[in-house]
């Protein structure tokens, strides 16, 4: 088969072979690769592998190894995994698993771990063209300087092309040394109109909440950086017994966040419901006003697309790398220090300024199709 034409699932494609290496088959990312799969022949390469991630323990559900209904091939590369703090490393367990030969480009989703270090080196050899896939920013960079800063500067100087999900990454990038017409902006995205359409139907099929009360939603992880705490104390600082807020998650943080909402005697008014299934996110979304993203620390954020795809106001703060994407859409209040005073400020105006869902979000115009036309022009030197 040509690099000119192939075909994949039924579909006539006019690009060349695209392999993409990442961790996990994250639901937010299929979109983007069903796109490209309709524009040309990709195929996905996972460093995690299913039979380990069903045995162990961990922060994602099972629907994040779920890749039997792909239109496009998925293979697991067999690794071992070692877990640094919340960070997960993979090292292949034999270099004859990885991607590199026939591939026009390889996309890169990480670089931290061995296993994209490797193959880049064998994609490189193969002659394939190589795309870094880059989403922290210069506010979530854990090594400033030392070694670490300097082999991540070593491995994305040495790309064909870089993509970033906003002007917060492309900063981060340019900071490494990256040389300007090697990266690829685009906007980082989720399933938007389908997220809308779901959210829109399951505020038809539910009864209007009764109540005066404004329904603060937080959806995540329940560990440090993303600062509940400090949400939970905003609600306190509110003052409005007929708010609520409900916390979707789970994480080590969750007793002392429990034992937090109790001694600030908001029992009633702070419900945590656990984890929450990606297809269930649109139905509880609508069943929510206001999102509330807290972090000190975020690389992007997307449930804050999620819920200005559902018509929801978001109060996000300036420490995540969504913010400044989003600052100025409509429904979106920037808290610029994640502090709970500042916290309730923002979230005392969104109660205000609320007069229902957001009937077309702007967030609606940065869909997985745009994002797969900058993978697109990146990986072929456009």
């Amino acid at each position: 088969m040509d690099d000119d034409a192939g075909r994949l699932g039924g579909v006539t494609t006019t690009r060349g072979r695209i392999g993409w290496v990442t961790n996990l088959a994250a639901p937010y990312r299929r979109p983007v690769w069903a796109d490209l799969a309709r524009k040309a022949e990709l195929e996905v390469f996972l460093l995690e592998n299913a039979d380990r991630f069903g045995r162990e323990s961990s922060n994602r559900d099972p629907e994040w190894m779920a890749y039997d209904d792909a239109a496009y091939p998925v293979a697991e590369i067999p690794t071992f995994r070692v877990s640094v703090g919340e960070r997960q490393v993979f090292v292949p367990r034999s270099a004859k698993g990885l991607p590199g030969h026939g591939l026009h480009a390889l996309v890169l989703g990480g670089w931290e771990s061995p296993a994209y270090w490797l193959s880049a080196l064998r994609a490189r050899r193969a002659g394939a063209r190589l795309v870094g896939f880059y989403e922290s920013t210069l506010a979530s960079h854990a090594f400033r300087s030392g070694p670490v800063a300097r082999a991540r500067r070593s491995f994305f100087t040495r790309l064909d092309a870089v993509v970033v999900p906003g002007r917060a990454s492309e900063r981060a990038v340019l900071a490494m040394g990256v040389d300007p017409s090697k990266v690829h902006v685009g906007f980082n995205p989720v399933d938007v109109q389908g997220i809308h359409a779901a959210a829109a139907l399951a505020r038809q099929a539910q009864p209007s909440p009764g109540g005066t009360g404004h329904r603060f939603l937080y959806l995540g992880q329940l560990v440090g950086r993303k600062n509940v705490g400090s949400l939970i104390t905003a609600l306190w600082r509110l003052g409005e017994s007929d708010d609520s807020l409900t916390v979707a998650g789970t994480g080590h943080l969750t007793p002392q966040l429990i034992e937090l909402r109790d001694e600030l005697g908001l029992r009633h008014r702070v419900t945590f419901i656990g984890a929450v299934r990606y297809e269930q996110v649109p139905e509880l979304l609508a069943q929510h006003e206001t999102l509330v993203l807290p972090s000190n620390e975020e690389v992007w954020g997307l449930v804050v697309n999620e819920a200005l795809a559902a018509g929801l106001h978001v109060v996000v703060t300036r420490a995540c790398g969504v913010a400044e994407s989003v600052e100025g859409m409509d429904g979106v209040f920037v808290a610029d220090v994640p502090d709970s005073s500042v916290l309730a400020h923002s979230m005392r105006r969104s109660r205000r300024e609320w007069n229902g869902p957001i009937a077309s979000p702007e967030i609606l115009a940065h869909t997985p199709e745009a994002f797969a036309d900058v993978v697109l022009g990146a990986a072929f030197g456009e």
